[in-house]
Formats: structure tokens, C-alpha cells, sequence
């Protein structure tokens, strides 16, 4: 299967299109910031799932379109929290591990780089 390809945003943070700005794309994304309440066809108990998730997603690249995303999650981990299951907890860490909910997950995600750092070269450069 092949590798799926890293977030356009993601590139950005990492300064890919500093040394090939050739190579810079427009991907798809959410025009809104992701909404934090949780569905209302959501059970009650995936409601506190999805609370409980959304207390600990990472921001950076999450948005409104990953809402489904997150449901799924927050689907299998009540169903963990109801009868924890080997099978149930496969397919929850998959779901995590797309969410960024894993240390070497979130290592991939870049944190912004703060505002104003910009090089005296930049101006020549970009």
C-alpha cells in the first residue's frame, strides 16, 4: 500500500517549499475550525467519548470536515469503555493514530512557528 501523502500545511510548517517552492500544492481542507459539539445523533455514552477526545485533539490540522473522523473514534472508544475488547481496541488506536492522539503520530504534525519569525533573506527568497 502506498505511503498517503503529508498535508500541504503540514509541508508548509516543515519549510518543504523553502528549498523546492516548485513543488507547493493546494490541498483540500476545511473552510471552518472544527466544530466541538458533538453530533446530535451521537448515543450518550459516545457523547462523553467524543468530549473526552476532543479535549485532547490536536488543532493544528484538524477541521470541520474531520467531524466523522472523530465520531468513529469516539464510537469505538465508548464501545471500549462498555466491553473492552482486543478487536474494539485495534480499530480505536487505528482511528487515533489518524486523530494524532499518539505521541509518534503527533510528532509528524509540526507546532506553528511563532509569529514575526521571519529572516532577512525572506524578502530575496520568497
Amino acid at each position: 500500500m502506498a505511503r498517503p501523502r503529508t498535508p500541504s500545511n503540514v509541508l508548509e510548517l516543515r519549510g518543504a517549499f523553502k528549498k523546492h517552492p516548485g513543488r507547493r500544492r493546494k490541498d483540500p481542507e476545511g473552510t471552518a475550525p472544527f466544530c466541538e459539539s458533538p453530533p446530535a445523533h451521537l448515543p450518550p455514552e459516545a457523547v462523553r467519548a467524543w468530549s473526552y477526545l476532543v479535549a485532547r485533539l490536536p488543532r493544528i490540522a484538524i477541521f470541520n470536515c474531520d467531524e466523522i473522523a472523530v465520531e468513529m473514534a469516539a464510537r469505538q472508544l465508548a464501545s471500549y469503555w462498555l466491553t473492552p475488547h482486543i478487536d474494539t481496541l485495534k480499530e480505536l488506536r487505528q482511528w487515533l493514530a489518524k486523530l494524532g492522539m499518539f505521541p509518534v503520530d503527533r510528532a509528524k504534525i509540526p507546532a506553528k512557528e511563532p509569529e514575526g519569525t521571519k529572516s532577512p533573506a525572506d524578502e530575496f527568497l520568497g
